[in-house]
C-alpha cells in the first residue's frame, strides 16, 4: 500500500516530519532539528502559522519503548518547501515532485468538498415545488394582512365631504316627503325642525356617534338607507 505523503487536519493539508524522513531516506532527528533550524531562521510569526509540534506513537517500536510518545511536527506545504529546499538528490526531487502533487491534488479535494453540490433534476423539481409553496404562503400571509389592515383602516375613516353633503339631502328630501304627504302626526311635530332633530338623533344613536359626520365610510350605504325608511317614533311607536 502506497504511504500517504499529505493529510487534512483541521481543514488545512499537511505533512509531518516523520513522512519526510522516511520518503527521503533520512534519520527522523535529522529532519527535526532541520525543522527546528528553519524555525528560527525563518521567524516567530511563520514558524506558528506552519509548524505545529505533537506527539507520536512509533509502531516499530518493541518493548518498554512501544508506547511511548515521540516528538514529531506538522508541516504545511509552506513549510515543507522550506524544510527540503536542500535536499537535492536526483531521488529526492523526485520525491519533491511527488509531495508538491499530493498537495495540489488534495487541495483541490478540499474545495470540491466544499463547492455546492449540483443537484439532480429531481432535487430541482423538489426545491422549486418547495420554494413555490413557501412563496405562496408568504403572498397568503401578505394577503391577510392587507385585509386586516384594510379593516383597521375602515374602522377609522369617516364620512368624506360628499358623503356628508349626500346624507343631508337625503335627510331632507325623507323629512319633506314625511312632511308632505301626511306621514307623520303634526300634533307631536309641529313644524319640520323638530321632525329634522329627531332623524338626526335617531341616526347618530344608531350608528353611536355624537355628529353624522363621525360615520363611518363602511356604514354609509346603510346609513342612507336607514335615511330612506326612517319614520318618527312616539313613545316606542312608530307611526303609520
Amino acid at each position: 500500500m502506497e504511504k500517504q505523503l499529505v493529510f487534512v487536519k483541521e481543514n488545512e493539508v499537511v505533512t509531518d516530519s516523520v513522512t519526510i524522513a522516511e520518503m527521503f531516506g533520512k534519520e527522523h532527528r535529522n529532519v527535526l532539528r532541520d525543522i527546528e533550524t528553519q524555525m528560527e531562521y525563518s521567524g516567530e510569526e511563520f514558524a506558528k502559522l506552519n509548524f505545529e509540534q505533537c506527539d507520536y506513537i512509533n509502531d516499530s517500536a518493541k518493548g518498554i519503548n512501544r508506547h511511548r510518545k515521540y516528538k514529531k511536527f506538522n508541516l504545511t506545504e509552506e513549510a515543507f518547501t522550506l524544510i527540503v529546499f536542500s535536499y537535492n538528490t536526483k531521488e529526492a526531487v523526485q520525491t519533491k515532485i511527488r509531495f508538491i502533487q499530493e498537495f495540489k491534488r488534495m487541495k483541490e479535494y478540499i474545495q470540491a468538498q466544499e463547492r455546492p453540490k449540483a443537484m439532480s433534476d429531481k432535487e430541482s423539481l423538489l426545491a422549486s415545488m418547495k420554494l413555490t409553496i413557501q412563496l405562496n404562503e408568504d403572498v397568503d400571509g401578505m394577503k391577510e394582512d392587507i385585509k386586516q389592515l384594510r379593516d383597521d383602516i375602515d374602522k377609522k375613516i369617516t364620512l368624506d365631504y360628499s358623503q356628508q353633503q349626500a346624507m343631508k339631502n337625503a335627510v331632507n328630501k325623507r323629512v319633506h316627503k314625511l312632511w308632505n304627504e301626511d306621514m307623520v302626526d303634526k300634533s307631536i311635530y309641529e313644524n319640520t325642525r323638530r321632525l329634522y332633530s329627531a332623524l338626526w338623533k335617531n341616526l347618530k344613536d344608531a350608528y353611536r356617534v355624537n355628529a353624522y359626520p363621525n360615520i363611518l365610510q363602511k356604514d354609509f350605504e346603510e346609513a342612507m338607507s336607514f335615511i330612506e325608511g326612517w319614520r318618527p317614533i312616539f313613545n316606542g311607536i312608530k307611526t303609520a
